[in-house]
């Protein structure tokens, strides 16, 4: 029913909808409601508001229903072009290279929708849950494609195909993000999960630096892993501090050495008395 090939105008569906619902004085609403109803399952906390329906000349088809309101369900910000253009690199490195510089994943539990919801502060990428399953590659090929042909000034939902195709190169890539709750695997095979996102990469057109709807993520990531620091306490951590034990040896190290010498100073002062 998304493919792109087989959709209906909107207008053509409301008055089919009309038809089996003589009684509905606005087919509207309950149309997208049960619309909605229906897509809904495919992305975790895309419920419908009603302030976000979009009027039936507005919307064009089922694909462009889902797009609008299942995906965008508020008014995106944009990245401020200053911030945008001071990106060195289009793309951020794996979920596993950006836990090794101390960057933290963690699930999106606030409501801002799929796409919105990617933020970035304080070491912490926070992402919304996506559920993997066997329809998710037909679905997101059909809103890239969509998005592509229909000439739009910004590319929402393949910006977000990058920025997951950022982030997982290999099945302990998709490990870390099912660990944080980021991603559902409804395929039950990492391998699965790590080629869909790849695949969808392939062959698309990308948006400019400048209208990039993640430039201001992808900027502070690339500023936190600059800061050698934060890359010398991950590797600090993650070599000598990796389980509650070392850190308890590391303490009865230390206190044993602050009393070694705690003891020699005294006897050397009562040596001088």
């Amino acid at each position: 029913m998304l493919l792109v090939e087989n959709q209906l105008p909107f207008c053509v569906l409301l008055e089919l909808f009309s038809m089996a619902m003589p009684n509905e004085r606005d087919p509207l609403v309950p149309l997208v409601d049960k619309a909605s109803g229906f897509f809904k399952w495919m992305f975790p906390g895309s419920r419908l508001e009603r302030s976000n329906i979009i009027s039936s000349h507005e919307c064009k088809h089922l694909l462009d229903l889902v797009y609008h309101n299942c995906l965008l369900r508020s008014p995106p910000v944009l990245p401020r072009e200053s911030e945008a253009k001071n990106i060195k690199s289009e793309f951020i490195r794996s979920a596993k290279e950006l836990k090794e510089a101390d960057i933290k994943f963690g699930k999106q539990e606030e409501s801002y929708g799929l796409f919105q919801g990617v933020r970035f502060e304080e070491g912490m990428m926070k992402i919304p849950c996506l559920t993997v399953v066997d329809t998710t590659e037909s679905l997101f090929r059909n809103l890239i494609a969509y998005e592509q042909c229909s000439q739009r000034q910004h590319l929402y939902v393949t910006d977000y195909i990058t920025l997951m195709d950022c982030l997982i190169n290999t099945q302990e890539d998709v490990q870390i993000l099912q660990n944080c709750g980021i991603i559902e695997n409804g395929l039950g095979d990492d391998e699965m999960v790590c080629m869909l996102f790849n695949n969808l990469g392939t062959n698309v057109m990308i948006s400019d630096r400048d209208r990039f709807y993640y430039a201001q993520v992808f900027e502070r990531v690339e500023m936190h892993c600059a800061r050698r620091c934060n890359v010398w306490m991950a590797k600090l951590r993650r070599d000598y501090f990796n389980s509650p034990w070392s850190l308890i040896s590391f303490i009865a190290a230390l206190s044993l050495l602050l009393l070694t010498f705690l003891q020699t100073l005294f006897t050397v002062m009562s040596y001088y008395k």
